[in-house]
């Protein structure tokens, strides 16, 4: 991993957000990142009820009925 242009990045970062708001951004990125896994496992355990069979019938399987 290159060390040099990290510290650029992480200097840059600091003189652009000032290093009092980069606790705050880190909680909230790290905020974000949770609700996005939550999200993502939420979908998932939804895929698998739809697909045990509890999904109801549409509209075109209940004409033909």
């Amino acid at each position: 991993m290159p060390g040099p242009e990290w510290i650029w990045v992480i200097l840059v970062i600091v003189v652009l957000f000032g290093a009092s708001r980069l606790p705050a951004m880190g909680r909230n990125v790290g905020l974000g990142i949770k609700e996005f896994k939550k999200g993502l496992s939420e979908a998932a355990r939804d895929d698998d009820k739809d697909s045990s069979g509890d999904k109801p019938a549409s509209g075109q399987e209940r004409a033909n009925s």
